[in-house]
């Protein structure tokens, strides 16, 4: 008997164990795959410790599950802990699951099963970076209350009949109309389970009927809001840009745990059904051996044959445990291979992180992770063409990445779509272009009017400009958030003593490159002449305003350009730019003279290899365009004649780059 506690004490460790290892694999899946700092980063995470931020919360059904969340979800700022909140949130679920189910149903052996099903579904919601996190803290909400009903009416089985219409007008404010639902339906089961006769059930149709008049009379008389924020699982909110529309896994997510309560209803009943059959439980057996030592033994059957005999049944049940926990595991891990490797969508993730690093100025990472992608993304093209110009390396190394769009992949200025705003105000920053950052700043805000990141420009923007209350303006809100604090003390020093400024090198460079005056223009060229009209010696805007010429395939202009500019003469080109300097000479037919920008003979000698090697293809150069890649393909001369729009006349959609 003691070797059968043991081997079940050891199952019960094991199935704890497997709980435990099922959570810290989420948790490294999270932080290393998926991210939180993504959804940071995407969905411009706020919570403002101010009394206007939180009203804005109350003043609908919901919103104090969306407070919650927005407090939680600033901290996907930090990759290991955000990973470490997700999963908490998802394995509170889990354990309320199996805590609900073991009350409705007594102990079960699926526990690991429950814990891991409901583990997986938060992850895979997860996998979509604009997955709203507050649909999560609804749920946990609604699970959470579905539990205290459970507890008080065992505990008060004469409340049964009332406290649910009071915690259904409770929830509903609280977490908004889906979580009703789900409640609802959890407590309906859970009444039938525990009902003791009929006339406890009569509630149940007024139940459904409160529960359908709360949502509408709410919508109707009371809250200043859409049809959809009373009803649906998410609501279109600030901003409409990054709007998630719900799939099945949220779906799914979401009635998991009234069908887990509907399975234990059910499996409950008919163990009360069995109970009238003959067989005794195992557990019986042991109790009747020893009634039966009290009286007269069986003959031919004695005390040790029993003894054996239960032994043997216990050893089953213990396999058949342990198999149930196998089967468990093994179902879940084919599930969750098979769910990710589906859902996880490895290049949508790399070029959400080239934006990533490009925001927080990490270059290398930007040029790294654009150059592995293996489709086009405008996106990607300009944060990487950016990534070049701030590290200095735009002339050089142009062409290392499918330069499709042409010089539209250098700016995107336009329409205000997408990340089109946080691009192009942290690019006129980098330009010193402070008005026109601040515009696109400006522009930015009416998408994610709470965003730190934003608020930081602004900052930075008019402490650059010298408007010092202004800038203070924006570091006090911005000091409402609890993870900019230290940002915010090292800024206000700038304020407290304007003299810092100029022993600033950042700030005191970019004073030095702003046009005068409030100078604006629909043309980026025209924005980078107005630059190089301040600032000569800004680089970044004149290498900018040549790559342009070269990019549309103006070697005429390109050339005046160079010849123009005085720090060109006499010294080495940069790769690109040699590379189009030779293909401008052997157009033009003529011989550089002492007094002309000169072209390296590597270069040239490279040319001439390319010509050798397109002759046997003609003029057919989408042939040869596959067989140029390998030795030429970041060359200047494979982009003109075989990737400018010039000449692929290419819209801007997916392309592989090994096309």
């Amino acid at each position: 008997m003691l070797n059968i506690s043991l081997m079940q004490s050891n199952l019960r460790n094991a199935t704890n164990l497997l709980l435990l290892f099922l959570a810290l694999s989420a948790w490294y899946f999270i932080a290393t795959v998926i991210n939180p700092e993504l959804y940071y980063f995407i969905q411009q995470s706020a919570f403002l410790t101010d009394p206007l931020y939180f009203q804005s919360f109350v003043r609908y059904p919901g919103g104090i599950a969306d407070y919650v969340s927005a407090f939680v979800a600033q901290f996907f700022y930090f990759k290991v802990f955000g990973s470490f909140l997700i999963v908490l949130v998802a394995s509170l679920l889990g354990i309320i699951a199996i805590n609900l189910v073991q009350r409705i149903s007594g102990k079960i052996k699926l526990n690991f099963g429950i814990f891991a099903l409901l583990l997986l579904l938060s992850i895979l919601v997860q996998c979509n970076y604009y997955y709203p996190f507050y649909a999560s803290i609804r749920l946990l909400i609604a699970s959470v209350f579905i539990w205290i009903f459970t507890f008080l009416i065992l505990k008060f089985p004469h409340i049964r009949q009332y406290i649910c219409f009071l915690m259904a007008v409770i929830l509903f404010y609280l977490a908004g109309g889906a979580a009703l639902f789900v409640f609802a339906v959890s407590i309906i089961l859970i009444q039938i389970r525990f009902s003791q006769n009929r006339t406890d059930l009569l509630i149940l149709p007024v139940f459904v009927a409160f529960v359908a008049f709360v949502p509408w009379v709410s919508y109707k008389f009371i809250f200043l809001v859409d049809h959809n924020l009373v009803y649906s699982i998410t609501h279109s909110k600030k901003p409409m840009i990054i709007s998630y529309v719900p799939g099945y896994l949220l779906y799914t997510l979401y009635t998991v745990l009234p069908i887990l309560i509907l399975i234990a209803v059910i499996s409950n009943k008919l163990s009360k059904r069995s109970e009238n059959k003959t067989i005794l439980p195992i557990e019986s057996i042991g109790e009747n051996s020893q009634v039966k030592t009290k009286g007269s033994k069986i003959k031919g059957k004695p005390e040790k044959s029993e003894t054996s005999t239960i032994k043997v049944q216990k050893t089953r049940v213990f396999n058949t445990q342990a198999f149930l926990l196998s089967f468990q595991f093994i179902i879940i891990l084919a599930l969750a291979v098979g769910s990710l490797s589906f859902t996880i969508d490895t290049e949508k993730r790399n070029k959400l992180l080239v934006s990533f690093y490009g925001a927080n100025g990490d270059w290398a990472n930007v040029i790294k992770t654009a150059e592995s992608l293996k489709e086009y993304d405008l996106y990607v093209n300009v944060e990487y063409n950016k990534a070049l110009a701030n590290t200095g390396n735009l002339a050089h190394n142009l062409f290392n990445y499918n330069q499709l769009a042409g010089s539209g992949g250098l700016f995107l200025d336009g329409a205000v779509t997408s990340d089109v705003p946080f691009i192009c105000s942290d690019q006129y920053y980098d330009l010193g272009f402070m008005h026109e950052s601040e515009h696109w700043t400006f522009e930015a805000q009416t998408i994610f009017p709470n965003s730190p990141r934003l608020m930081k420009r602004l900052v930075q923007i008019n402490l650059v400009s010298g408007n010092y209350k202004q800038a203070e303006v924006f570091l006090r809100k911005l000091d409402k958030n609890m993870l900019y604090h230290n940002w915010v003390a090292n800024f206000q020093k700038y304020v407290d003593d304007t003299t810092l400024i100029s022993r600033n090198q950042e700030f005191a460079w970019k004073r030095r490159c702003e046009p005068i005056g409030n100078f604006t223009a629909s043309s980026y060229v025209e924005k980078l002449k107005k630059l190089l009209e301040a600032n000569p010696a800004n680089k970044m805007a004149y290498e900018y305003l040549v790559c342009t010429s070269l990019l549309d395939g103006d070697l005429g202009t390109f050339a005046a350009k160079i010849s123009e500019n005085s720090v060109s003469s006499g010294n080495l080109l940069p790769r690109s730019w040699d590379e189009a300097m030779v293909l401008y000479y052997y157009m033009s037919r003529k011989i550089p003279s002492a007094k002309e920008v000169q072209y390296s003979r590597q270069s040239i000698d490279k040319f001439s290899s390319f010509i050798k090697a397109i002759k046997p293809f003609g003029n057919n150069w989408r042939k040869a365009r596959k067989s140029l890649k390998k030795d030429f393909g970041n060359t200047y001369w494979y982009y003109l004649k075989c990737l400018s729009p010039n000449v692929t006349k290419a819209q801007l959609k997916k392309q592989k780059f090994d096309e």
